[in-house]
């Protein structure tokens, strides 16, 4: 087969709107195949959501989004002069060892965006780039890629990345679980409130030894003085160290193995785990001790955590309604780039919901 190209020759010596792009880069963008990419630019129900979804980004990655699926194959066309708006969904970078406790937003956001025929762009934060990334995200004079708006998911260097570009003028919005005086529109997970939900659950259940992990960032002091509110308010004691015991971890699954350690030393009957490497890590080292999970020990994760209804046992959760939250931001960065400097500032809270599973029962005895 031969390669094509996204843009063919344009009439009267006219120069093309988007620049040519061969398929061969699109498939290796996307990370398909040539005859997937090919099938996806000549017949989007021909192939999968996700290979279509993955064709899309790497259009608008290439400076080809003018010519994404969405106009082909379907007796639609872009009008000529319409430019397909491309927004930067921000997250950031995730170290090894540890998992992306926004992965399932992202997909959500992405595909939503390529349903309504919006081009996006991966951006993966990291503090010492953050500069350079701000530079190819806002474009510059020599017609470098640029951006009509940002949608940017949780903290460290993605907070970081998300102040620059506010002070630059785009118009963004951030999702994360900090709360921030930054004057940066956001949708604020309140991961205070569902610490307060696993509290109440779990003291529902019988529990009155309980435990909270939670990785050491940003968001750890918040969350540590709401458990601690929590508990003083639920079970009407001083909520102290001993009382209520805390521990914060770095990254990693180690980090969850070690922490979880030490709560069980402590004697606690019931965990509660802010990141997914935290309730893995307690998994393993509930494994290692012959501890049987929920039996000698119940797990009450706050966040997301991929695939919680398949791992052994199923992870009782108190989690986002994230294609909620991802139509919410879609719908704002749609508004504010609508409406250029006459924006509205966005800030309000989403409330996470308790899912039950088989990681969390009444104690038993060690």
């Amino acid at each position: 087969m031969n390669e094509q190209e996204t843009s063919g020759p344009t009439s009267g010596g006219q120069p093309p709107e988007h620049r040519h792009v061969r398929l061969a880069e699109i498939a290796g963008t996307a990370g398909v195949s040539k005859a997937t990419a090919s099938r996806a630019l000549r017949d989007p129900e021909s192939v999968s959501p996700a290979s279509l979804a993955k064709v899309r980004q790497a259009l608008a990655i290439l400076g080809a989004a003018g010519h994404s699926p969405e106009t082909r194959g379907t007796g639609q066309r872009a009008e000529p002069g319409t430019e397909v708006p491309m927004i930067a969904l921000i997250k950031p970078a995730v170290s090894a060892g540890n998992v992306d406790p926004y992965s399932r937003l992202a997909e959500i956001l992405t595909n939503r965006m390529f349903g309504l025929r919006i081009a996006v762009v991966h951006i993966e934060a990291v503090a010492e780039r953050n500069e350079a990334l701000a530079e190819t995200i806002l474009g510059d004079e020599h017609g470098g890629p640029t951006v009509s708006g940002a949608v940017v998911v949780g903290g460290g260097a993605a907070g970081a990345l998300a102040g620059i570009l506010a002070e630059r003028g785009l118009p963004l919005i951030r999702i994360s679980n900090a709360r921030h005086d930054d004057g940066i529109s956001r949708i604020y997970l309140d991961a205070t409130g569902g610490i307060d939900t696993a509290v109440a659950h779990l003291v529902h259940l019988g529990h009155r030894r309980i435990g909270l992990a939670v990785l050491r960032d940003s968001a750890a002091p918040a969350r540590i003085a709401g458990f601690r509110r929590s508990m003083a308010g639920i079970l009407h004691i001083p909520a102290t160290r001993d009382q209520a015991p805390v521990v914060e971890a770095a990254g990693g699954t180690m980090a969850g193995v070690a922490a979880a350690e030490e709560l069980i030393d402590l004697r606690c009957t019931a965990v509660i785990a802010c990141a997914p490497s935290l309730s893995f890590g307690l998994l393993e080292a509930a494994q290692r001790l012959r501890l049987d999970v929920p039996r000698d020990l119940s797990l009450l994760t706050v966040g997301d955590v991929p695939d919680a209804d398949v791992v052994e046992p199923p992870l009782s959760q108190v989690v986002y309604d994230w294609a909620m939250v991802a139509q919410s931001a879609i719908d704002e960065i749609r508004a504010m780039i609508a409406a250029g400097r006459q924006r509205v500032h966005v800030d309000y809270t989403v409330d996470p919901d308790l899912v039950l599973r088989a990681s969390a029962v009444p104690p038993q005895r060690r």
